[in-house]
């Protein structure tokens, strides 16, 4: 179910037109550090591509270790910086895990310019009282408690960049039978906008955030997650994911570098 202009998000901010078609100059992130979370799904696979061909050093963070090295082998041949690669269950891992990873990225690159959080499990679309409980957990551990712990564990290395940005990808679900993965992206929604109001106040020299904390939905996409939920939709129905980076990469990259706790989204149709 695809919702109307009257159900969109009231939070939401509709991204312009120079945001939609924004592409990453060559080299503009040469030098900068981008983790990426949930790497080898559709949206975060394109994500990686795109920042390695700017000339960023990208983190690859996914569940998966097969896909994880199959995308670091593409990543490592486009002849850019070369990624790094992360293992990470994120229906299991606890603070110990995410402040493992914290202590490597430190060692290995004394800080991050850029953390997108792209990871989602979509569970079973269900009604609420039909949801298995083990199901319930393992969704929000990947959708909310793992983009929160690390988040908070990449915090001081996040602090260390001069251009720091943090990226929720959200989706607005209101309406039934969207299970535990609705509930989960409005959780994570209201998160980012917690986390963007403590920070608001931290200010470089020029007046700026020091770290801007925003969200982008990206709208409907041709991916692995997108063909689960609507396994009889054609394939010409969406778009692919490279299509939709705009506003991400526009983010992610500060072209406004005023920008902090908003959530960006694409002009839904009805």
């Amino acid at each position: 179910m695809q919702y109307t202009a009257a159900m969109q998000n009231p939070n939401y901010q509709i991204a312009s037109l120079q945001q939609q078609q924004y592409s990453l100059p060559a080299h503009s992130l040469q030098d900068r550090v981008v983790m990426i979370s949930g790497a080898t799904g559709g949206l975060g696979t394109a994500l990686s591509r795109a920042c390695a061909s700017a000339g960023a050093t990208v983190v690859l963070a996914s569940r998966k270790v097969r896909k994880l090295e199959k995308l670091y082998d593409v990543i490592d041949a486009l002849g850019t910086a070369q990624p790094a690669m992360v293992p990470l269950e994120q229906d299991k891992a606890g603070p110990a895990e995410y402040a493992e990873i914290a202590d490597m990225l430190e060692r290995e690159f004394g800080r991050i310019d850029a953390l997108v959080h792209t990871s989602a499990e979509l569970g079973t679309p269900t009604p609420q009282m039909a949801i298995e409980h083990t199901e319930w957990v393992r969704v929000m551990n990947v959708n909310l408690t793992s983009a929160r712990l690390l988040s908070l564990y990449c915090l001081p290395l996040l602090s260390q960049s001069t251009l720091g940005s943090m990226v929720f990808t959200l989706d607005y679900k209101p309406t039934a039978y969207w299970g535990s993965y609705g509930i989960s992206k409005q959780a994570l929604q209201g998160f980012m906008h917690m986390l963007s109001d403590e920070h608001d106040s931290k200010l470089d020299q020029q007046g700026y955030p020091v770290l801007a904390i925003n969200g982008y939905d990206p709208g409907p996409m041709r991916t692995p997650l997108r063909r689960r939920a609507f396994p009889g939709e054609l394939e010409g129905e969406t778009v692919p994911p490279e299509e939709r980076l705009g506003p991400l990469l526009s983010l992610l990259n500060r072209t406004d570098r005023s920008l902090t706790g908003v959530a960006l989204a694409r002009e839904q149709a009805a």
